[in-house]
């Protein structure tokens, strides 16, 4: 386990690859428009909890995945930013459904370890525009 934490803490951090599309500012707060590129994604996906909890469930679960705790016993290192979302219910309030997903290090997006754990999926996620702080 310590082997673990360390890859995934320790290891190379890698930037979600991304270009600016515009830079703006708005009451004294600067941001950018970004192109966020789209690839493979390790997800957890945690329901029935409140946010918090979910997020101290899910979030231990990638940090093993990437350090490790999969097929090929490799530390891939940590990609940021790590997203999260939390998903609105059909009447508009915030479902107690949450997932977080972590882009995949560019060296294994070709041919990403398969999770140990089966909570932990593997998906193909388009490219997403946000904004940001510099």
């Amino acid at each position: 386990m310590l082997g673990v934490i360390k890859n995934s803490l320790f290891g190379s951090v890698e930037t979600w690859p991304w270009q600016v599309l515009s830079k703006g500012d708005k009451e004294e707060v600067s941001y950018e428009e970004r192109a966020c590129e789209g690839g493979k994604f390790a997800t957890v996906e945690v329901t029935d909890k409140p946010v918090d909890e979910a997020l101290r469930e899910a979030m231990p679960k990638v940090v093993k995945y990437v350090g490790g705790t999969n097929d090929k016993g490799i530390g891939m290192g940590m990609t940021v930013p790590i997203s999260f979302a939390v998903f609105p219910g059909e009447d508009g309030s915030l479902q107690k459904k949450l997932k977080v997903w972590f882009r995949i290090p560019n060296q294994f997006q070709s041919n990403p370890p398969v999770p140990s754990d089966d909570s932990v999926k593997i998906e193909e996620r388009e490219g997403i525009t946000v904004y940001s702080t510099p």
